[in-house]
């Protein structure tokens, strides 16, 4: 705990200490989300809870057994990885959160390898504050 601490301390930035944390690596159960940037208003919570909890029952790791869905959001792997850490870099730019290569480096992994921050992340740049809530059209309802 204490060398986490430090090595917080030493980033350059407060995404990228969350990005890094043992928070960031639990895989399982509903948590307030840890990314709060650009794309981030907490008035979305109790939606995302419930995506969540409708996708994946909040386990970071599942795997849709008949499509490439997968993490606690389901996004479609095949279709998503790419144009999501694209997004994130464009945010990464914008606010020099010191994450574009970790990012880049999420192009390598499956959805449902990227930690917590990194889905959180994701969901909320889709979501897009409401506007990208067709994404979830057939969970969303009567969240």
């Amino acid at each position: 705990m204490i060398a986490e601490i430090f090595v917080c301390a030493a980033m350059i930035t407060a995404p990228a200490c969350v990005a890094h944390s043992t928070a960031a690596e639990d895989w399982k159960g509903y948590e307030p989300s840890l990314y709060t940037g650009q794309h981030y208003d907490s008035k979305w919570a109790q939606v995302r809870k419930c995506i969540m909890h409708r996708e994946s029952r909040y386990n970071y790791r599942a795997r849709s057994t008949i499509s490439t869905a997968s993490g606690a959001y389901q996004f479609l792997d095949s279709q998503w990885r790419i144009s999501l850490t694209h997004m994130m870099i464009q945010e990464s730019k914008a606010t020099a959160d010191g994450l574009i290569e970790d990012i880049k480096d999420l192009r390598e992994k499956p959805i449902q390898e990227w930690n917590r921050y990194y889905q959180d992340r994701a969901f909320f740049t889709a979501w897009d504050n409401g506007r990208g809530a067709d994404h979830w059209n057939q969970t969303r309802h009567g969240c």
